[in-house]
């Protein structure tokens, strides 16, 4: 009896061991890029929900007033805050601006750049860069 109740647990705990967990915010789906955070369940109520998501950021404060810095990038401007770039437009290197910009329900993916992938944009990129994509209608 004792063995037969062990096999049951057994094989109760491998059919549910490779379930994946449910309402988990932070997909990382294959059509995105590499290293992207996305929001499928809707719970990020700001861009700091999904820069907080991503290891290297640092995010400080809340709402309009979080400071963002990407860890391991000195300034060559007077900020250490990167540049955020929406849907291949940079619009500078506010988080207010960005956060203003952009809703959290039509963000597609954020993805941060650091050192060489940032090159492409220049100097304006030598903190980091933030790129975030809308979703598409």
């Amino acid at each position: 009896m004792k063995h037969i109740l062990a096999s049951s647990i057994i094989a109760f705990a491998l059919i549910f061991s490779g379930c994946s967990s449910v309402g988990s915010s932070v997909s990382h789906n294959s059509g995105r890029p590499d290293g992207s955070i996305s929001d499928d369940m809707n719970y990020f109520r700001s861009l700091a929900d999904f820069l907080e998501n991503v290891p290297g950021v640092s995010v400080q404060g809340q709402g309009n007033n979080a400071y963002i810095t990407i860890r391991g990038i000195s300034s060559f401007n007077t900020t250490n805050e990167p540049l955020y770039v929406i849907d291949g437009h940079a619009v500078g290197n506010s988080y207010i601006e960005a956060n203003r910009i952009v809703t959290p329900n039509d963000i597609d993916y954020v993805r941060v750049l650091k050192g060489p992938d940032a090159a492409i944009y220049g100097v304006r990129g030598a903190n980091g860069v933030i790129e975030i994509v809308t979703r598409k209608v």
